[in-house]
């Protein structure tokens, strides 16, 4: 095989998968076109790359088994496909239906900013693939703009339903492992501290409508902690300080997605469509400066990563979980196993020191308000007595 699978991957999976050709790779993936040689199909496959000297995790098939029967189970036009799992040497593998078209992270680097609309229309078609899978038990984790794919005749799939629980921790929500694309992660998922429940992914699918009405995600910078740490502390700018035309109530439809608690978001994905649908109805809001504080504007290109084709594999910057990207080497004197645990050992303490602080500020207000009520007592009893004195 000629071009970039032939650095690693075998021309023929498991005897059956004929890669024909790369349609997009990530840092923890490659995804191909490729032919079904016993059912004479075009499919997708999707590589899970294992690193240089790194062994599976034993669990890792079993895993990836049980999140493509739960993908299976989702019965909806709008949720691509899965046929079939398996390991090469390679790396584990996922056979999907192939879906033509181009990504949401596509058409957003290609065109910009989409009418409020188009933006409105797509959302609520991921909302109806979402709540098919929210009742299937389904949480997609990932939802981002590279697994959103929009169909030449207008059609909307979702993608990778599942798929990014692979890898430590995958299929559990464990201190430490971090799962999910930075730009587009909710707060919950970024402190991993408890199970996550479907309004993780409306917050996601708020950040790529932000997206797609702006031309960038809520929250940019460079450095993938920083953006992990502002979707857990900052507030999101208004999305009429970055572009004109937004009428009022969409925005305000965005900005309870994206709220830090889950609770104050909408309920549910159908919800999100209802609310979405009702946004459009309204005066447009003016431009303006923005109203809260911004994170240092990344590079161009740099918040939506690589990709080439409908099945893209991610966007950047890539937190999946802490993992090297290939061909990124590590620091001098240290190799990629000991950057990979600094990375992941950064992680926890910085979200550590958040909680941290939170818990020192609330000491802070709880010891200021003791003293202010002492203070009040002694100012009483001084008014008393110079009340006595002077009777």
């Amino acid at each position: 095989m000629s071009g970039p699978a032939a650095r690693s991957e075998p021309d023929v999976l498991a005897g059956r998968y004929v890669l024909e050709r790369l349609l997009g790779e990530g840092g923890m993936s490659r995804v191909f076109l490729a032919r079904d040689r016993e059912l004479d199909r075009t499919v997708a496959v999707k590589l899970l790359l294992r690193g240089a000297g790194e062994g599976a995790d034993p669990d890792d098939l079993a895993r990836l088994r049980d999140e493509a029967r739960a993908a299976a189970g989702i019965d909806h036009p709008g949720v691509v496909t899965v046929h079939d799992v398996g390991e090469s040497t390679a790396g584990l593998y996922v056979v999907m239906s192939y879906v033509p078209g181009e990504t949401l992270a596509g058409r957003i680097d290609r065109a910009g900013p989409l009418p409020p609309e188009e933006v409105v229309r797509i959302g609520c078609a991921v909302c109806d693939a979402l709540g098919a899978a929210h009742r299937a038990g389904v949480v997609h984790r990932d939802v981002s703009p590279g697994n959103i794919v929009l169909g030449p005749d207008g059609d909307v799939t979702v993608t990778d339903f599942g798929i990014a629980r692979i890898g430590p921790g995958a299929g559990r929500t464990q201190t430490g492992h971090v799962i999910g694309t930075p730009s587009y992660l909710a707060p919950e998922q970024g402190r991993s501290t408890g199970e996550l429940d479907g309004r993780a992914d409306l917050y996601a699918l708020g950040c790529c409508l932000f997206a797609a009405l702006t031309g960038r995600p809520p929250f940019t910078d460079p450095d993938a902690f920083a953006v992990v740490l502002a979707h857990l502390r900052d507030t999101p700018p208004r999305p009429s300080s970055l572009r004109a035309g937004i009428p009022t109530a969409l925005e305000e439809v965005l900005l309870r997605t994206l709220a830090k608690d889950p609770d104050l978001r909408p309920p549910d994905a159908a919800a999100l469509a209802t609310q979405l649908t009702a946004g459009l109805g309204t005066t447009p809001a003016p431009a303006g400066p923005p109203r809260t504080r911004e994170l240092p504007a990344e590079q161009t290109g740099q918040h939506t990563g690589e990709r080439t084709d409908s099945h893209a594999a991610g966007d950047a910057p890539s937190l999946r979980p802490l993992r090297d990207e290939p061909g990124r080497s590590a620091p001098p004197g240290r190799d990629a196993g000991a950057a990979r645990s600094t990375g992941s050992h950064a992680l926890d303490s910085t979200l550590a020191d958040v909680e941290h602080d939170d818990a020192r500020s609330a000491d802070r207000r709880r010891a200021i308000g003791v003293a202010l009520i002492v203070l009040a007592a002694l100012l009483a009893v001084g008014a008393a007595a110079a009340l006595l004195l002077l009777g």
